[in-house]
């Protein structure tokens, strides 16, 4: 089933790390019931149980659109009792050191959540990929990212392009939406994140580069908002080059 959340249980999912870039795995309770049941939430809006139908509604989200199907689903009315981490999914590999394949994708290595964190230099870019353009997680007004968000590296982003890679199974995304939004970002030196390289979940097999910014970043590091399908300007270029949003 198909859900949309209450405003007051968007916010609340908002205040919470993410699962991965874009979505989030969370044990709630419906009103009705005092069992916990799973569910994936995508933007911190859309609720889909996950369960023996999620392949079916996962695909009908992707065949009528995220904002299509969020202005058809019913209100659902739930207690969040947690935000899972990716370690808590069955996919989970053991760690193991970490070589780049022919599409530089790394296999092994440990997820962001489990290194620990350092400083942004403050040259480097990140993209947060998303299938959403109004992505919940990019503070537009505040130039920032919220606590706990996910990105991948500028440089990652530029191999999957190269190699025309599947960012889904790339990045193990639980949705088949297509990935049309990069969100540029250019922490600052007192900006933190933990970085790893994704862990097969969600039917997919991981191995792109991660960035877990548990404290958001400061103001001013969002740069820009690309659709995809534009050419990417070069790493080296200056921050100044992608100034705005579209």
């Amino acid at each position: 089933m198909i859900h949309k959340a209450y405003s007051t249980f968007t916010e609340s999912l908002l205040r919470r790390p993410e699962t991965g870039m874009g979505y989030q795995l969370i044990k709630a309770k419906r009103s009705n019931s005092d069992n916990n049941q799973l569910f994936i939430v995508y933007n911190a809006e859309l609720v889909v149980d996950l369960d023996l139908s999620f392949n079916e509604s996962k695909n009908r989200i992707q065949k009528e659109g995220f904002t299509m199907m969020l202005s058809q689903s019913q209100y659902i009315d739930l207690s969040l009792s947690s935000v899972m981490n990716r370690n808590e999914l069955k996919s989970h590999r053991v760690l193991s050191e970490s070589i780049m394949d022919d599409k530089g994708r790394h296999k092994g290595g440990s997820g962001a959540v489990d290194n620990d964190p350092v400083f942004a230099n403050g040259i480097d870019i990140f993209i947060r990929l998303s299938a959403y353009k109004n992505d919940r997680r990019v503070d537009i007004k505040r130039n920032c990212l919220l606590d706990g968000t996910y990105t991948t590296t500028q440089l990652d982003y530029l191999r999957c392009k190269r190699h025309e890679d599947n960012p889904i199974d790339r990045y193990a995304l639980p949705n088949n939406e297509d990935i049309k939004w990069a969100f540029y970002v250019l922490p600052k030196g007192i900006d933190q994140y933990r970085p790893g390289v994704v862990q097969p979940a969600n039917g997919h097999n991981g191995g792109g580069i991660e960035a877990l910014f548990d404290n958001g970043t400061s103001m001013e590091p969002f740069i820009k908002r690309l659709h995809t399908d534009e050419k990417v300007a070069s790493r080296r270029k200056s921050s100044k080059s992608f100034i705005g949003t579209t």
